[in-house]
């Protein structure tokens, strides 16, 4: 039995949930919390100079579709607005601490990944620009292979960060705003910097090599 003007709990519940929600969002929104959402590239089509035949030509594509679905991308640079070039990648791996017995105890694996960004006439809509990604990982040279292993792990790790910073680059607002000066740029006799149809790297390793910490050739 229900007396006149008395809720059930049930019907109390959705009430206290819609409040609840209410005040997390205020309180996120008061810490300068703001959620991602889809930031269109501001060309129609893109080409991407990164190979797809590796996990990180992969995940930059799926990413870039994520973000902006109504960006085209195209596997001809004739056929793009604008074209992301890839001009070098390396992964480094350095020794930062010894013990007493002048073993290493830890090393810095590195990521260094610098590309540009142009349009379809060559103009330099980003500059060359190094992103660079480094971690620190203890050592015991007891358990090499599995070290190696956590080697390999922490640079897919670095690998997918790297993909989220070059998506927030192209997706800054300052781009949009080189590319749509682009062609003011070349009717004021701005000489295109680059070619739009230059091929990609040969010597990009399919996937990246990972350094080792048996081969001193390769520490740097």
């Amino acid at each position: 039995m229900h007396f006149a003007g008395q809720q059930t709990h049930s019907s109390r519940q959705p009430w206290l949930l819609r409040g609840a929600c209410l005040a997390l969002f205020m309180l996120l929104s008061a810490c300068g919390f703001a959620l991602r959402g889809v930031t269109p590239l501001p060309f129609e089509t893109l080409y991407i100079g990164i190979p797809d035949n590796t996990q990180f030509g992969a995940d930059v594509r799926r990413s870039v579709r994520a973000a902006s679905p109504n960006t085209r991308l195209v596997e001809d640079t004739k056929e793009a607005q604008a074209i992301l070039q890839q001009v070098s990648d390396s992964r480094t791996l350095r020794e930062v601490s010894l013990n007493a017995q002048g073993r290493v105890e830890e090393y810095e694996l590195g990521i260094n990944y610098t590309f540009r960004l142009i349009d379809a006439k060559g103009r330099a809509v980003i500059p060359d620009t190094t992103l660079s990604i480094y971690r620190e990982m203890p050592y015991d040279d007891q358990v090499v292979q599995a070290k190696q292993g956590q080697i390999e792990t922490l640079y897919r790790a670095m690998q997918r960060d790297l993909v989220s910073r070059l998506l927030r680059r192209l997706t800054a607002p300052d781009v949009s705003s080189a590319f749509e000066n682009a062609e003011r740029r070349g009717e004021e006799g701005e000489i295109p910097l680059y070619d739009p149809n230059a091929p990609e790297p040969q010597s990009t390793p399919a996937p990246w090599q990972t350094p080792s910490t048996t081969d001193p050739a390769i520490l740097r």
